[in-house]
């Protein structure tokens, strides 16, 4: 069924997000109550799927996003997130067609031998037709909805605004960063939202193997392709699940170029395909692989992606220590850690999911468990890092179906010592080395007038060293309560006694009445000062067990 939907105001779109998320969260908070059957949290994550996809495009998007959080998220929300499918019924053909018409300047029909009217596949972000080139070649074109953007833009500013508020009203919102998270979802929708720059994705992957074999990328086509259209030649293969016919060793030979078109980008080049699922990488005949669909990309700093580097080398040698500490650089933490303690839990988790060797680490599980991990000790994981975890999840998923019996950990070797070899190549080292030189100069041209600055607040007496130790200060504030219950105890004792000395001299008419009112008030004073005392002694016991 074709749509032709108004886009609603910006006024109207910020009244049905909040209705959309006032009636879900109502449902879910009621989940609680006596009369309420079912897992509150399960009821919880249900909700907020329901949410995201009655308010459409950016929210599904994000939902999708969310569902690799394990760093954020508990499991039965990112169950039902991950439920999500970003597929919706297509709009008008001739929308389609007026899109195209703008980008390029004439109707599809006048620029090529053929093109289907009826979609192969629409989404909530663009449209993807079947066509002919002029020379006869197969083609597939996605063109990006009228309106889309400027949606998801208004969507974006609608969010950002309730998440201001909602941080101002709950503090505890404040250690997820809510600002940057939006930011860097806002960053990953528009990369989608851009053909170009999938365009220019598609020609930095074939670059990647175009030395190889066995990888088979389509051709763009620039001539019919802008920000908001994009050609190219197609590629055909089988599903993962269709490629069961195949012999065993062209079975092998898919998987390996599998993990290595996941992997090897992202550790030697910092760039990877963010979402290799069954529809996107497809087997052909021979044994090599057709990947598609470039429009979800991550990318890693440097420093990223040479830390990911030591955190796979680290779990293929099967050594916890180091792999906690690449954890610790890679996320760093929002309070004080143990490293002890997340150590220990690193080393059970390679426990728990290897043997002798790495071949049969269930990787997409135990990376998940490490995201988990990353939540539970307040570490605060780059999306980046999040996202190139679902997509080694992802692949993992592709290689046990094409060979159940070896993982996509069975192919990682070879690829470890690639990256391991990359580290000690000569281009690397020169490169750090140019790096380390220029921070190094920067440096010695800046020290002398920071030194200069530092010296000249010694001498005004402007300097000052703020330090704060963190696991002092309770113990500082209960010893000052103590103090203060003890000064109490000893002032309402020195009242008692000095009211006995007082009434032992001087007697006046009636002080048999007044001494007895007064020895009782001091006397309950001092009973009332002691339990508070005691009560405040045993507390601290508690506390510090």
């Amino acid at each position: 069924m074709e749509t032709t939907e108004r886009a609603p105001s910006r006024a109207e779109r910020s009244r049905q997000i909040v209705a959309v998320l006032a009636k879900h969260g109502l449902a879910a908070a009621g989940a609680g109550l006596p009369f309420r059957s079912g897992n509150p949290q399960t009821i919880g994550a249900v909700e907020a799927r329901e949410a995201c996809e009655e308010l459409g495009t950016t929210f599904i998007k994000l939902a999708q996003l969310l569902s690799a959080r394990a760093d954020l998220l508990p499991r039965e929300y990112r169950d039902q997130l991950a439920m999500l499918q970003d597929s919706v019924p297509p709009v008008q053909t001739g929308l389609i067609e007026d899109a195209f018409a703008g980008e390029l300047g004439a109707l599809p029909e006048a620029l090529f031998a053929r093109f289907d009217r009826e979609p192969l596949a629409s989404a909530s972000i663009g449209q993807v037709h079947a066509a002919q080139l002029l020379d006869g070649r197969e083609a597939v074109v996605k063109v990006r909805k009228p309106g889309v953007r400027e949606t998801v833009e208004r969507d974006f500013e609608i969010l950002s605004g309730l998440a201001n508020s909602a941080e101002k009203h709950f503090p505890a919102l404040a250690d997820y960063d809510v600002d940057t998270m939006l930011e860097e979802f806002r960053d990953t929708l528009h990369a989608e939202l851009d053909y170009g720059r999938e365009a220019r994705n598609v020609g930095t992957f074939a670059g990647f193997f175009a030395s190889e074999k066995g990888f088979w990328l389509p051709e763009v086509i620039p001539e019919l392709s802008t920000s908001s259209v994009l050609t190219m030649t197609r590629v055909e293969g089988l599903r993962a699940d269709e490629a069961s016919g195949l012999t065993a060793r062209r079975r092998d030979a898919a998987s390996a170029r599998v993990a290595r078109f996941v992997l090897e980008p992202a550790l030697l080049h910092g760039i990877f395909h963010a979402d290799p699922h069954g529809g996107n990488v497809l087997v052909r005949s021979d044994g090599s692989i057709a990947v598609l669909d470039f429009g979800m990309t991550g990318r890693l700093t440097d420093e990223i992606r040479r830390g990911v580097a030591d955190m796979f080398l680290a779990m293929h040698r099967g050594d916890a220590s180091r792999l906690a500490d690449r954890l610790i650089s890679l996320a760093p933490p929002a309070r004080p850690i143990d490293r002890s303690a997340l150590t220990q839990k690193v080393a059970r988790l390679l426990d728990r999911y290897m043997s002798d060797s790495l071949e049969r680490i269930e990787i997409g599980v135990a990376l998940t468990e490490m995201l988990e991990m990353i939540r539970s000790f307040g570490l605060r994981s780059p999306a980046s890092l999040a996202l190139l975890f679902k997509a080694v999840a992802l692949a993992d998923g592709i290689v046990l179906t094409i060979t159940p019996d070896k993982p996509l950990t069975y192919y990682l070797e070879p690829i470890a010592d690639r990256v391991a070899a990359s580290r000690l190549s000569l281009d690397d080292w020169s490169h750090r080395a140019r790096i380390s030189a220029m921070d190094a100069a920067e440096l010695s041209i800046e020290l002398p007038r920071h030194a200069d600055r530092v010296l000249s607040d010694i001498e005004r007496g402007n300097l000052r060293v703020w330090a704060r130790l963190e696991d002092f200060e309770p113990m500082l504030a209960r010893a000052e309560r103590m103090v203060e219950r003890a000064n109490a105890t000893m002032i309402a004792a020195a009242c008692v006694v000095g009211m006995t000395v007082l009434f032992a001299v001087y007697r006046p008419a009636g002080w048999q009445v007044a001494a007895g009112w007064l020895f009782w008030v001091a006397f309950a004073v001092a009973v009332i000062v002691g339990i508070r005392t005691a009560v405040g002694y045993f507390s601290s016991r508690r506390v510090d067990s």
